[in-house]
């Protein structure tokens, strides 16, 4: 499907774009906001990891972040909705610049869409035993965390930061090695118990659709790499993969 073929009032989906911190990095995804906004959407939900990571302060404001700010609220002010949901690379964003760009911010939503519903979660919490993860999360995003980096110099802030992020990278399901199939077909059953039709998760780099219970549960495709989007139709309910 080409943009020109998508009807107006659509719903976009995307994941784990990883934009760069470096200045220029912001290019591509800026361009590809400017085409989706051409198609006349309805809502953006942007499923968590925009940037490669993202901590919501001041200290670590660049110039590639002003400028996706930037492009977000240009394309609010169109009428076209920007629903954030936090990753685990987005850090101390309520209250920050960035709720200042985007309609709101979340760590889930839920969608309806014709008979559907539509649960859009980013799926690094989905494992409630992994309490390594679930330590380290907690650590980097509390709020004495948020009050040191205000009082510490910019160059340890960025060292804990990245520290911080590296143990959640090694914690967090090894998800580039394997699937945690099992984990998403408990976590699809529950959430599916509660109504929900369709669950969405980003976070694990795969392109998946697969039924669990009474639900579907997808995997976006990391949109750093592939540049897929998904597109759900609010009247029909129906959902596809498109490229603009």
């Amino acid at each position: 499907m080409t943009a020109d073929q998508i009807p107006p009032g659509q719903i976009f989906v995307i994941g784990d774009s990883h934009i760069g911190l470096s200045d220029g990095s912001e290019k591509p995804v800026n361009e590809w906001l400017e085409r989706m906004a051409a198609t006349k959407p309805k809502a953006l939900y942007l499923n968590g990891d925009l940037f490669h990571y993202l901590i919501a302060h001041r200290k670590f404001l660049s110039h590639s972040v002003e400028a996706v700010m930037r492009k977000f609220r240009e394309i609010a002010d169109r009428g076209i909705e920007i629903h954030y949901v936090e990753g685990n690379r987005d850090f101390f964003l309520k209250g920050s610049f960035v709720e200042q760009a985007v309609s709101d911010i979340a760590v889930e939503y839920s969608v309806p869409a014709g008979k559907n519903r539509y649960l859009i979660v980013h799926g690094d919490m989905i494992n409630d035993r992994d309490w390594p993860y679930r330590f380290w999360r907690r650590v980097s995003k509390n709020p004495l965390t948020r009050l040191g980096l205000e009082l510490i110099p910019k160059k340890w802030a960025k060292t804990f930061v990245d520290s911080v992020e590296q143990r959640l990278a090694r914690s967090n399901f090894k998800h580039k090695s394997r699937l945690p199939v099992e984990l998403l077909e408990a976590y699809g059953r529950r959430r599916g118990r509660e109504g929900f039709t369709h669950v969405v998760f980003g976070h694990f780099h795969a392109k998946v659709v697969m039924p669990v219970g009474t639900a579907t549960v997808t995997i976006l495709p990391p949109w750093y790499e592939t540049g897929e989007a998904m597109i759900i139709s609010p009247e029909s309910g129906e959902f596809s993969f498109v490229r603009i």
